[in-house]
């Protein structure tokens, strides 16, 4: 993981780390699916916050799947950071 450095839970936030988090934090917010699947290129740091997609990649699914059922409104499940690293995830109803 090129030029990330692992901090202590609770020590501030990677910049990069906060900055995606943000960006997708409000992007699912208003449902910007075209926003997401494109993050590489609409997100700041993306490529630093996620330099390889397995942990983005599954949210595609999970989108794919409420939109199935009826919908996409995501609501925070879970937030904050652990080591300098974004744990935010979704709840999709």
């Amino acid at each position: 993981m090129g030029g990330v450095a692992f901090r202590p839970q609770g020590e501030p936030s990677l910049t990069a780390s906060s900055e995606f988090d943000h960006w997708a934090e409000e992007a699912m917010a208003r449902g910007d699916v075209d926003s997401i699947l494109d993050f590489l290129h609409k997100a700041p740091a993306a490529r630093e916050a996620h330099p390889r997609s397995e942990h983005w990649a599954p949210l595609y699914v999970a989108l794919g799947a409420a939109y199935a059922f009826g919908g996409i409104e995501a609501k925070t499940a879970i937030d904050g950071f652990w080591f300098g690293l974004s744990k935010r995830s979704w709840s999709l109803t």
